[in-house]
């Protein structure tokens, strides 16, 4: 009988937990919870015995509470996030080493991904299509340290080549939602390794942002921006020069980040487009900000500090089809700063505004190759400065001279549509995988002014037609295009019961 014993003994601790030491009670020393601790619902933690080599005197670091069983993945160290944020200068004078981050993958994660080949292939649809007008990834750093075998050792890289897969991936077709498995399955694992703190994740966050907006997700669009602002501000991405960072030590990796802040930059002003007055969460870029480089020399690998522009730098045919989106969008900021304030007495404003962007948008038509990005997201920021005016309901007698230029904007650009569009098929011939969404808005708000107008401008009802047909083509890479027939055709029924 005394097998049975020493058996039943193995079973308890030597020791009563911490709980039960301290409310005085009798504990069954049961493993891994004693009885009470596990009528309560709570950590039963046990006296760690000291380890055999050490005498009973001897103070040993494997001594202390700790709830039974003890997993060592569990075990806190301090990692590069938290140096980071209590102490980055250890980071500044490399006193500390920084791992890369490692961890274990889901195994439907990697059959989400596919194998090596599926990856590859993946990964160049991303660089011959979504690169050419959102370029914030190196390519070359991409293809030479991230797209090898061992992969899944790195769940950061998992997660930039799953984000890689969902932006490359086409909606569901007909009236199916976009927030699929593989969009619910990203976003989940985003949030289990956005504590690693790359750069990787960084990006991936952008292009989970960038679906988001494409296909009409929102408010998750608008909160995946901000998140976005803060895990670069906390990669020191961006921030006063007094806080410490890591330091980048090629112009490569230096451009990287740039462009990444760019990128947040563009997401954050374009996201609030339609409805100016929400504060952004990245400060309104400087003057002396530097634009990005060369698009085709940053792809090879290659960036010239002397090549380097600023905003305030006059356009230039050298300029990164990138650098001038950039411009662009510095301009949409002061747009929708403009329209969120008390415009009506700021003349003025609207007025260098309105020049400085026509100015704009000639340099981007009278070229050899027109940028269609750049130019529909000219567009976009020109017709959001007069919405208030163009729209049914709006402001227009509050300022008639405005709402004189009001309508005199909407013929430029229905006459521009009409020659580029309709004429010569400028837009509506582009393989939709190649078309950014910046178009989008400024194709609806014209619907919409031509739709509510009561003078019939020339060529208007065939624009119209023609942007319907653009929206529904479109509709088949970006949701948010069917989203917006949607909403012309609830502006239909609004005139018509009116």
């Amino acid at each position: 009988m005394q097998t049975p014993s020493h058996e039943s003994s193995l079973d308890l601790a030597p020791q009563s937990c911490q709980s039960c030491r301290s409310r005085k009670r009798k504990c069954d020393k049961a493993r891994p919870r004693c009885s009470l601790c596990a009528k309560r619902n709570q950590n039963c933690e046990y006296w760690r015995p000291e380890a055999p080599s050490h005498s009973a005197t001897t103070s040993s670091p494997e001594r202390g509470w700790y709830p039974f069983p003890v997993d060592e993945a569990d075990v806190q160290t301090i990692d590069f996030p938290t140096i980071l944020f209590l102490d980055p200068a250890l980071l500044q004078h490399s006193l500390v080493e920084i791992a890369p981050t490692a961890g274990t993958v889901p195994q439907y994660i990697l059959q989400l991904l596919g194998d090596l080949d599926e990856i590859r292939l993946t990964a160049a649809r991303f660089f011959e299509h979504i690169h050419q007008w959102m370029p914030f990834i190196s390519k070359k750093r991409f293809y030479d340290l991230y797209l090898q075998p061992s992969f899944h050792s790195r769940p950061d890289v998992v997660l930039l080549l799953l984000a890689l897969k969902l932006i490359t991936t086409f909606p569901p077709a007909g009236s199916r939602s976009p927030r699929t498995a593989l969009y619910n399955s990203t976003k989940h694992f985003y949030l289990k390794v956005e504590g690693s703190f790359s750069i990787l994740a960084l990006q991936a966050g952008v292009l989970v942002a960038l679906y988001e907006l494409g296909h009409g997700i929102y408010p998750a669009a608008f909160l995946s921006v901000g998140a976005c602002a803060r895990y670069a501000h906390g990669l020191g991405i961006n921030v006063s020069r007094t806080v410490p960072t890591r330091k980048v030590l090629t112009l490569v990796e230096v451009e990287e980040r740039r462009r990444v802040w760019w990128a947040i930059v563009i997401l954050d002003r374009f996201v609030s487009i339609g409805c100016p007055g929400r504060p952004f969460v990245t400060a309104d870029p400087r003057l002396d900000d530097f634009l990005p480089a060369d698009d085709a020399a940053w792809d090879q690998g290659t960036v010239r500090p002397d090549r380097f522009s600023t905003l305030s730098s006059p356009m230039t045919g050298h300029m990164s089809k990138f650098a001038l989106l950039c411009q662009a969008t510095r301009l949409l900021g002061q747009v929708l700063h403009h329209l969120s304030a008390d415009f009506t007495n700021e003349d003025d404003v609207w007025i260098q505004l309105d020049r400085t962007l026509q100015s704009m948008l000639a340099a981007a038509l009278n070229i050899d190759c027109p940028d269609y990005d750049q130019i529909t997201f000219v567009y976009s920021a020109l017709v959001a400065l007069y919405t208030p005016w163009l729209s049914s309901g709006g402001v227009q007698e509050i300022d008639t001279d405005r709402s004189r230029r009001a309508r005199v904007i909407l013929q430029q650009i229905t006459d521009r549509i009409s020659a580029n569009l309709i004429e010569r098929q400028c837009f509506l011939g582009r393989d939709p995988e190649d078309m950014s969404p910046w178009g989008l808005y400024f194709a609806y708000r014209i619907c919409g002014a031509h739709m509510g107008s009561s003078s019939k401008a020339p060529h208007g009802i065939e624009v119209v037609r023609s942007l319907r047909e653009g929206f529904m083509t479109i509709n088949v890479r970006w949701n948010v295009a069917g989203v917006y027939l949607q909403l012309l055709e609830a502006q239909e029924a609004i005139h018509l019961g009116a």
